[in-house]
């Protein structure tokens, strides 16, 4: 096997110094909740200020790429608009109306849609320019076949029809 460059994490410029933003948008015509936080914005690098009292930016987050999760990433970069997944969790109970904490980031598919099978609250925004190559260069630099499973194997001899359900 030829050898195959290994791009990793390091080579996503700013994807260890992740920070969101959400944005409060007014919800009407529903008896329970007033408003809603919505995530509206990715930046790397800088952390920005909000732009104003009804945005918060959440810094702090960071996006690893894991070699045994490679069919989950050239899922991401094959689709219509690959997409960094974030698992969103209610506000702390200090601050009930505040944004709610990333619980974690990710760029695989196979893992967001665990996440939301496991009943958490996935966001997605677009993946940053350039990112989707270097993310589906990693899937491809990692990618293994699946193993083939051997089949049943019978006993070459022996009557089966006295055994129930053969």
């Amino acid at each position: 096997m030829p050898d195959v460059p290994n791009p990793g994490v390091e080579t996503l410029n700013g994807a260890d110094q992740l920070a969101v933003c959400f944005a409060r948008q007014t919800v009407d015509g529903n008896p329970w909740i007033d408003h809603r936080w919505a995530l509206v914005g990715l930046a790397f690098g800088e952390v920005p200020q909000p732009d104003g009292p009804d945005q918060v930016v959440v810094s702090g987050l960071k996006l690893e790429l894991h070699g045994d999760e490679a069919e989950g990433y050239h899922m991401n970069t094959c689709a219509d608009e690959p997409s960094l997944f974030f698992m969103l969790r209610p506000a702390n109970e200090d601050q009930p109306d505040g944004p709610p904490t990333v619980a974690a980031v990710s760029a695989n598919f196979y893992e967001a849609a665990r996440w939301m099978d496991a009943g958490e609250s996935v966001e997605r925004l677009p993946l940053p320019e350039g990112w989707c190559e270097i993310i589906a260069a990693f899937a491809r630099a990692h990618w293994r076949e699946p193993e083939k499973k051997r089949g049943k194997r019978y006993a070459a001899t022996g009557d089966h029809r006295d055994r129930p359900g053969h």
